[in-house]
Formats: structure tokens, sequence, C-alpha cells
């Protein structure tokens, strides 16, 4: 996987939004932006640039504050303690997974299904954080969806959330073949690239002598994984592939809750 280093943006002007002007960092601006109806704004790394698309000066960013950023990493996370104060809500998209009362759910999945996840933080890392799952049939028939979230995590965690609740609701004592359809490369390529097999292999280390983040998370999706057939499928993110655009609005709604 190859990666690459970007400079931090350090202006943000709003040319359309609540509150039109400029922001020295993502979080004032979001605020201006967020809901807010075909808003205009853009990012910059340098003054220079900033004020070439601005079309006017604008002042110096001030020095970076650390009071806004965690300087303590986030505790270790115990995902059946993260359950019972979080736990997932799960929401029938279709009747026939209803029972006769029309309000408690009785599961009876195919055996072959299509499962789309996303994970969402507002503010990355340490914000309020949001996933979902949709469950599709075969054919593409809607099932059901899978929401929830914390009010402390991370891009990835949520990521990895969503897909553990995911394939813990198909525990059904079946085995399913899935089409299992994510954005987030992490989460794929652990799996498709031998990644979790490695760190398993090396005490669950990285390759540098690191502790592998997320190791609750990993191991249990490595434990249910074993359950059924998985194809991943890597989707790109925003690109206006619906159950991705589902999944990723269903992920943000459920952050805002802890906001």
């Amino acid at each position: 996987m190859n990666y690459t280093s970007k400079a931090k943006k350090k202006y943000y002007v709003v040319k359309k939004g609540k509150k039109p002007g400029v922001y020295y960092n993502w979080p004032d601006c979001q605020k201006q932006v967020q809901g807010f109806p075909h808003a205009v704004f853009k990012g910059f790394v340098s003054r220079k640039e900033a004020e070439a698309w601005y079309g006017k000066p604008i002042g110096e960013a001030p020095a970076a504050s650390p009071a806004k950023v965690s300087t303590k990493p986030l505790e270790k996370p115990d995902i059946h303690k993260l359950e019972a104060l979080y736990p997932p809500h799960q929401h029938p998209m279709d009747d026939s997974i209803l029972s006769s009362d029309g309000i408690h759910m009785t599961l009876s999945l195919p055996e072959t299904l299509t499962i789309y996840t996303d994970g969402s933080c507002l503010v990355n890392p340490d914000g309020p954080g949001g996933f979902a799952a949709v469950f599709l049939t075969e054919d593409g028939r809607e099932l059901l969806s899978v929401t929830g979230g914390e009010p402390r995590s991370t891009n990835n965690r949520m990521e990895l959330r969503a897909a553990y609740e995911a394939l813990k609701t198909v525990s059904d004592g079946t085995v399913h073949t899935i089409s299992f359809c994510t954005d987030s490369r992490y989460l794929q390529q652990a799996f498709t690239k031998g990644w979790v097999a490695k760190w398993k292999k090396n005490g669950w280390k990285t390759v540098q002598g690191t502790d592998v983040l997320n190791r609750d998370l990993w191991t249990a999706l490595d434990s249910l994984m074993t359950m059924h057939r998985i194809h991943f499928q890597w989707v790109k993110g925003h690109v206006g592939t619906k159950y991705n655009e589902m999944c990723d609005r269903l992920a943000k709604k459920e952050a805002m809750n802890y906001k």
C-alpha cells in the first residue's frame, strides 16, 4: 500500500455558508458549511493560495494550539463494554423480516448476501463517530440496516465497528456467502493482503514493533470471518454508489447524536 504525505491545510475560506469568511482549522469551517445547501468553501496550505482564491487579503494563520488536540492516546477499548454502553440498532428495510406484530424482528437472512459498510468520525481522532451496514439480497432487495456510534472514536475504528456489527448480525448458524463492500482500504487489505495473519503471528505487533491499533475489533472480526465465505470488494467512496452513499449518510447521522 502506498502512502502519500500531504501538507496540512491552515486556511479555510468559506465563500458561501452560514457565516462566510476565513477559518484556520477544519472544525470551525465545518460548522459553517455542514447542512448548508450548496456551500462553497476550500482549504489551502498557504496564505497566498487562499488569498488568490478569496480575492482579498487575509490574516496570517495563528500558531497551532495544543489545547484543542488530545495529547493522550485513546483508552484501550473493550468491545464488549462498548457494546453495552453504545449498542447497535437494527432497522428492517423490508416487511418480510418483521414478525406478525410488525415490531419485533425475526431475522431470516438468505444464504447469499451483499453487505455495504461505512464508518465516520466528525473530528478525527477522538471525536464523535458513527457506523452503518446495509444488507441486500443477491438480487439487490433491501433487507436490513445496522447503525450505531460512539462519543470518542476514529474513522478507522468506525469502519471496523461497522464490519464487526454486520458480521455479528449474520452469525445465525448459517454459513453465508457474502459480497462485502467497503470504501476502506484499511479494512479490505488487512484481510486480502494477509496483514491480520501477520499481526497474529507477531503477537499483534506491526512490522515496526508497535501495538496494532483496534486489536479488540481485529480479533473479533477475524473470528467471525472464519464462519462465512467472504469476498471483499473495495468501492470508491463519494462517487454516487447508492448503498455506499446510504451507509455514509447513516453513519454521519449516528455520529451527530454524540455532538
